[in-house]
């Protein structure tokens, strides 16, 4: 059985409360007031990916990044300005027909990029203030 610690509970806590995955530099970052290192951080989340307890999210030319084991099906929207992971709740229907003839689906990932609300204003008020 796996001992609790502040630092495994302070982690398991911070991706919990997360809109959606993060890297292990986003877990250190939130944790920093702890005193945890950075190697402890690697370490923990390769804890939980063995233990089942976490599952490890790769969108393209990106870090990997942790979420809870667990959630509901889901998929995830990336900031192209922040860098910022939304998990986004549904599932589109249908793509399961995109398959090649004779391909049998086993699961599929959505991955929605744009910008988080954040860096629209910030892109909109550029442009304002180019126009002026």
């Amino acid at each position: 059985m796996q001992r609790r610690s502040r630092y495994r509970d302070s982690l398991q806590e911070t991706l919990r409360r997360a809109p959606g995955p993060l890297s292990a530099a986003e877990v250190h970052r939130r944790l920093c007031d702890t005193g945890v290192g950075l190697a402890t951080v690697y370490r923990l989340l390769n804890e939980g990916l063995e233990q089942g307890a976490l599952v490890g999210v790769d969108l393209p030319g990106g870090p990997r990044r942790f979420e809870p084991a667990g959630l509901p099906r889901h998929h995830h929207f990336e900031c192209r300005s922040c860098r910022q992971v939304t998990s986004v709740m549904g599932q589109p229907s249908g793509l399961e027909r995109l398959a090649p003839e004779g391909f049998t689906v086993e699961r599929q990932e959505v991955i929605l990029f744009g910008r988080c609300p954040d860096c629209a204003e910030k892109a909109q008020e550029k442009v304002q203030d180019a126009h002026l």
